[in-house]
C-alpha cells in the first residue's frame, strides 16, 4: 500500500489531563505512569480500552527487535487516547520529524488561503514575492512556479541538488509538466510564506500550528532554507495534537482539506500525492493520508483516515533495518483495530 520513504513527570500528567479536558469535554478514566514497566514500556496517556491497548503493544512488540524504541500517539474520535513510548522513554523529548514537516508547511499556506492572504494555490509565488519573478530559465517563456506546484512537487525544482544557476532556477522540468519530490521546493515556499506575512518560519510554526491546539514543543528553531522541508521539531504528544488540529479542522476547515489539501494531484515513486500529503483510497471511506520522514535520525510517520477519525503519529530509532516499511504497517495494523 505504501512505497518507501526515505513525554512523565508531574508537569507530563498535568499536561495531558489538559489535554483530556480540551478535547473530550467529559470525565474519563486514564492511566498514567512515571516509570516503565518491566518490559520497557512507557506511558504518559491511556485512555484506550485494555484490549486495544494490550493489542497495539503486541503489535509493537513484534517488531522491536528492530528498533532502540518506538513512540506513538494515537487518536480516536476527536481525542487523543494514548502516549506511549517502547524500548526508551522518549515521550518528552524533542525529537526532529524530518519529512514530517512538510504537512506542517502545507497546513501553514491552507491557513493563509483560508485567511485571504493567499487569492489561489494557483497563482504564481512572484506575484507574493519579488524575489521569485522572472525567474525561470528562458526555455519556459510561457509558465510559473505557483504554490500548488510547491505544494505538490511538481515545481522542476531539485529535491537536494542546488537550485540557482546563473541567476535563474535550475528546474529539471517545466512547473506543473511532471512530479519529482523536492525538499528545496518546499525551502522556497517557506521563503515565500515568511516575505508574505514578515514572520520567520519558526515563529508561522508557532503561531498557525502549536498555538492552536495547545502544542508548545512544536518548533522550527534552526534558520536553515531546507526547513520548511524537513527540520521541525516536536515531542510525540504534540505532534500528535498535530494530527489532532488537522483532522478535527482546528487549522481550516474541511472543505479547503478534501477538496485541495488531500485531492490526489500526481502520482510519484510513493504513491498519490495531494497539497503536502500523501494519498491513499481517496474517493472512499477509507481514505488515508500519510507522511513519512528520516534525516538519517529518528524515523518518523504520521497516518491520518479523517473519515474514520482515527490518527497514528510514531517516531522511532531502528537499529539494522533500515525501517522504511515497517513504520507504515506499523500505523496500519494500529488503524486497523478500529
Amino acid at each position: 500500500m505504501f512505497g518507501s520513504f526515505n513525554e512523565t513527570s508531574l508537569p507530563n500528567l498535568i499536561i495531558g489531563l489538559a489535554v483530556i479536558a480540551l478535547f473530550s469535554g467529559t470525565t474519563r478514566s486514564c492511566d498514567v505512569f512515571s516509570d516503565a514497566s518491566d518490559n520497557g514500556i512507557y506511558t504518559a496517556l491511556n485512555m484506550m480500552s485494555k484490549e486495544h491497548s494490550e493489542e497495539i503493544d503486541r503489535i509493537a512488540e513484534d517488531v522491536m527487535e528492530n528498533y532502540k524504541y518506538i513512540s506513538i500517539g494515537v487518536i480516536r474520535e476527536d481525542e487523543l487516547v494514548l502516549i506511549r513510548s517502547f524500548g526508551e522513554d522518549r515521550i518528552g523529548r524533542v525529537d526532529e520529524y524530518a519529512s514530517v514537516t512538510k504537512p506542517v508547511t502545507s497546513m501553514i499556506t491552507m491557513q493563509l488561503l483560508e485567511k485571504g492572504k493567499i487569492k489561489s494555490l494557483d497563482d504564481p509565488i512572484g506575484d507574493y514575492d519579488p524575489r521569485y519573478r522572472d525567474v525561470l530559465p528562458e526555455k519556459y517563456p510561457d509558465v510559473e512556479i505557483t504554490f500548488a506546484h510547491l505544494l505538490s512537487h511538481r515545481s522542476g525544482i531539485p529535491h537536494q541538488d542546488r537550485i540557482w544557476k546563473d541567476g535563474k532556477l535550475d528546474l529539471a522540468f517545466a512547473p506543473g509538466e511532471s512530479i519529482m519530490y523536492s525538499t528545496r521546493g518546499y525551502g522556497v515556499l517557506g521563503d515565500v510564506l515568511e516575505e508574505l506575512t514578515g514572520k520567520s518560519y519558526n515563529q508561522l510554526v508557532k503561531e498557525y500550528i502549536g498555538d492552536p491546539v495547545g502544542a508548545g514543543s512544536i518548533k522550527a528553531p534552526l534558520p536553515f532554507f531546507e526547513a520548511p522541508g524537513g527540520l521541525v521539531q516536536s515531542t510525540i504528544t504534540d505532534m500528535a495534537l498535530f494530527a489532532l488540529g488537522v483532522m478535527d479542522a482546528t487549522y481550516v476547515c474541511d472543505s479547503i482539506m478534501f477538496q485541495l489539501a488531500w485531492k490526489p494531484i500526481a502520482v510519484d515513486p510513493v504513491g498519490i500525492m495531494g497539497m503536502g500529503w500523501y494519498i491513499s483510497n481517496p474517493d472512499s471511506e477509507e481514505l488515508t493520508v500519510y507522511h513519512a520522514g528520516s534525516n538519517g535520525r529518528p524515523r518518523a510517520f504520521i497516518m491520518i483516515r479523517p473519515l474514520g477519525k482515527t490518527a497514528i503519529v510514531l517516531l522511532a530509532k531502528n537499529r539494522d533495518s533500515d525501517g522504511r516499511q515497517e513504520l507504515p504497517e506499523l500505523a496500519e495494523k494500529v488503524m486497523d483495530l478500529f
